[in-house]
């Protein structure tokens, strides 16, 4: 059974939906019906592990009542490789399955989880044994417009009325918040493990402006021809409803994520920086 050739790593709320809706139609790549396995972070961020667990359930749910409602015929050797999913996830023998499925065989096979760029060293040099050297995929998105989209999506999910200041600077505060955006410990983590040829960093504005050039860039990346179609790649997947925040919530962004900057101007240069 193979595993995964390539990774994408993140970040957070900079258009991962969109690549992994977009890959899906590629005639050379295949990736599981679930977005997020969750499966290095897992095992190497405990804070995660609350929730993993859940997301995993509720996603393979949904795949099965897809394939139900909408399928031309019900696949039962399908649903059972997602009812297997569901149970006893995060095991390695678990990962290996979920690439186990006949229209996988002689494709390139990806992962696509954000959270993957969060793991320690020890999770990363795990990937190392377990992968090899697979392409890694990092979309950057400005540091505070990806902390505003994490805030506005938090408030989708947990609407709360009446948001006072204090409510607002304990969000601000919340460490998930700050731990998805910090590039400069992430990136310096994960480079110093793989070599420069295994990434490909993609600044956020691209995909907005450019998003049939950014999939051809990725192919290239990924060594696969040109797809045949990709029809729908303008559009928007998992848009956060646009909500206000308040003007004094994006200052304390700003303030807390400065050093953010000046990082990945280091890093990329001011050209790249300008498209995030």
């Amino acid at each position: 059974m193979k595993l995964p050739q390539f990774l994408c790593i993140g970040a957070q709320k900079a258009a991962t939906s969109w690549l992994y809706v977009n890959l899906q139609r590629h005639q050379q790549i295949w990736m599981p019906p679930v977005k997020e396995l969750h499966y290095f972070n897992h095992l190497f961020v405990p804070e995660n592990r609350s929730w993993t667990d859940y997301h995993i359930r509720t996603n393979t749910s949904a795949a099965v009542k897809h394939h139900v409602k909408h399928g031309e015929y019900v696949d039962f050797n399908y649903l059972n490789y997602l009812c297997s999913l569901m149970t006893e996830p995060f095991t390695e023998t678990w990962y290996r399955n979920a690439f186990n499925r006949p229209n996988a065989k002689g494709k390139m096979l990806g992962d696509i989880t954000p959270e993957y760029s969060t793991i320690p060293e020890e999770g990363i040099d795990y990937v190392r044994r377990l992968l090899g050297a697979p392409r890694i995929i990092y979309i950057i998105r400005d540091p505070v417009s990806r902390a505003m989209s994490q805030l506005r999506m938090s408030l989708e999910r947990h609407p709360k009325e009446n948001m006072q200041e204090s409510d607002w600077r304990e969000m601000v505060e919340d460490w998930d918040v700050n731990n998805r955006g910090d590039y400069a410990t992430f990136i310096p983590r994960w480079r110093s493990r793989f070599a420069d040829r295994d990434f490909l960093f993609l600044p956020f504005g691209k995909v907005n402006k450019d998003p049939h050039g950014v999939m051809r860039q990725v192919e290239t990346f990924l060594g696969v021809g040109a797809a045949k179609s990709y029809d729908g790649t303008e559009d928007k997947v998992h848009k956060t409803k646009s909500a206000p925040i308040p003007a004094f919530v994006q200052e304390m962004l700003q303030e807390r994520f400065k050093g953010q900057y000046a990082f990945l101007e280091r890093e990329f240069g001011k050209d790249f920086t300008s498209q995030l």
